[in-house]
C-alpha cells in the first residue's frame, strides 16, 4: 500500500471507533471495566512514552524555526499550547460535572446546550487528531492509530454512558465526521512548521487531560492489573520500535 492509502485507511478506521464503538464491547459481563482498563493503560503509556517526549522535540523545532522572528517566549510556545489544551478540556469536564448535564440533557434546553458545547469541543479535538494522523512523524501510522483508537474508544464509551440516546442519534456521527474532515484536510493541505508544532502541543495537552479524566479507572470501577498490563504491553511495543 502507498503512504496515502495507509493514511486514508487509518483515518477511516479511527472514525469507525465512534460509529461502531458500541458494538466493540468485548468485556465480560462480570468484569465490565477489564478491557476498557487495558485500553486505558495503553493510551496512558502513549502519553508518557511518546506524547511528552514529542512535545520536547517539537518545542526544539519551534524554537529553531522562529529564532529570528522576535516572538515572545518562543522556547515555551509548544508547552504553553499543551497547557491551553489541558485547561480547555478540564474546563469542559468541570462545566459538565457542575451542571449535571448527563441527567438532564434529554429534557432541559440549558443542559442540551452544555452537551452540545462538550460535543463540539471533542469534535474539534477529533479533527485535530485526524489532521495529525497525516502530519505527525514520531510514530508509524499504525502505532499512532492504535493509541488514538484506544483513546477514542474510552471517549466514546464515556459519551454513550453519560448521554445515551441523545448521543447515539447524532453525536457519534458528528465525532466520526470531524475525524474524516480533519484527516482529509491533513492530506490536501499543509502548514508551516511553527503552526504544526503549536497544534501538536494542543493535541498533547488534550491527550494528557482526557486520559486522566476518561481513561484512568475510578476507584470503584477500575481494574488495576489489566490497566498495568495495557500500559506495560504498549510501552514495550513503543520502546521496541
Amino acid at each position: 500500500m502507498t503512504s496515502l492509502a495507509i493514511q486514508l485507511s487509518a483515518i477511516f478506521l479511527l472514525a469507525c471507533v465512534f460509529v461502531f464503538g458500541k458494538y466493540l464491547r468485548i468485556s465480560p459481563a462480570r468484569h465490565p471495566r477489564r478491557w476498557l482498563s487495558v485500553a486505558a493503560g495503553a493510551s496512558v503509556a502513549y502519553v508518557f512514552v511518546r506524547a511528552l517526549p514529542e512535545m520536547s522535540e517539537t518545542q526544539d523545532v519551534f524554537t529553531r524555526v522562529t529564532f529570528h522572528r522576535g516572538l515572545p517566549f518562543p522556547e515555551l510556545r509548544v508547552y504553553t499550547a499543551a497547557l491551553i489544551g489541558f485547561l480547555f478540556f478540564y474546563g469542559l469536564e468541570n462545566m459538565v460535572s457542575r451542571s449535571g448535564v448527563p441527567r438532564r440533557a434529554q429534557r432541559e434546553p440549558a443542559a442540551r446546550l452544555t452537551y452540545r458545547l462538550q460535543l463540539c469541543g471533542f469534535a474539534a479535538y477529533g479533527g485535530l487528531v485526524g489532521y495529525l494522523m497525516v502530519h505527525q512523524r514520531s510514530l508509524p501510522t499504525l502505532l499512532y492509530l492504535i493509541a488514538m483508537a484506544l483513546h477514542f474508544l474510552a471517549v466514546e464509551r464515556s459519551f454513550e454512558r453519560e448521554y445515551g440516546p441523545i448521543y447515539d442519534r447524532s453525536g457519534r456521527w458528528l465525532l466520526a465526521a470531524a475525524i474524516l474532515t480533519g484527516g482529509s484536510a491533513g492530506i490536501f493541505t499543509s502548514m508551516s512548521e511553527e503552526l504544526l508544532a503549536t497544534l501538536l502541543g494542543l493535541n498533547s495537552g488534550g491527550v494528557i487531560i482526557n486520559s486522566m479524566i476518561m481513561e484512568l479507572p475510578s476507584e470503584k470501577e477500575g481494574r488495576f492489573w489489566p490497566f498495568c498490563l495495557g500500559a506495560i504491553a504498549y510501552s514495550l511495543l513503543l520502546l521496541l520500535i
